[in-house]
């Protein structure tokens, strides 16, 4: 009998398609207004934290993909457009612990931030560390995992000189999956104006 070869998704993805590819996974049943994929990019429109949300771990509209490899580096470029104050788009790496890096508008601008959170699944809170206030709308953000999980974030406005942010994560599987990585768009209002994320692309290196 003739051997079927084991056809994995691809990681990386320029966002050229006018649908998610089969690596994409939302962490809750999607919404159509999460996410519409257009013109060689990704709009991540921003969408409410739950009330009932203690962290991340309870959020819906987080799109993620399950680690691709043991080692890798991952790098997106997103172009933040914000209507709101507390609309945050980021990079994150997803399980019972997780961070993330991210763009937030605050009243005077756009800010840089880490977040990390240790036993979310268990309702704990994150430990926000902004760093500093973006000039430019555009920002890429990278994770680099070494073996072991070890995850190291990093920003760069221009897409070639990347500075490292935040303290390591040691990735933890989540709930019956993996540990993931991917991306979010948030806002803590309820109104229904809301800002959204251009990202450009996700690309994935091993």
């Amino acid at each position: 009998t003739q051997k079927l070869a084991k056809v994995t998704p691809p990681d990386s993805d320029e966002f050229e398609a006018n649908k998610l590819g089969l690596q994409w996974q939302w962490q809750a049943n999607p919404q159509p207004f999460w996410a519409f994929p257009a013109g060689g990019k990704l709009r991540l429109f921003s969408y409410p934290m739950p009330d009932s949300a203690k962290n991340y771990w309870d959020v819906p509209n987080l799109l993620m993909q399950k680690f691709p490899a043991d080692e890798f580096v991952v790098t997106t470029k997103l172009n933040f457009k914000p209507r709101l104050d507390n609309e945050r788009a980021g990079l994150i790496v997803f399980g019972a612990d997780y961070a993330y890096v991210s763009v937030v508008k605050k009243k005077d601008g756009n800010y840089l931030s880490f977040s990390i959170c240790n036993n979310a699944d268990k309702g704990k809170a994150e430990t926000v560390q902004d760093s500093k206030k973006l000039e430019n709308a555009d920002i890429y953000f990278r994770v680099a995992v070494t073996n072991g999980g070890v995850c190291e974030f990093s920003y760069s406005s221009d897409g070639t000189k990347f500075e490292k942010i935040g303290e390591k994560l040691m990735a933890k599987p989540g709930r019956w999956v993996g540990a993931k990585v991917g991306l979010f768009c948030t806002r803590t209002t309820k109104t229904n104006d809301s800002g959204f994320a251009d990202v450009d692309w996700f690309r994935v290196t091993k």
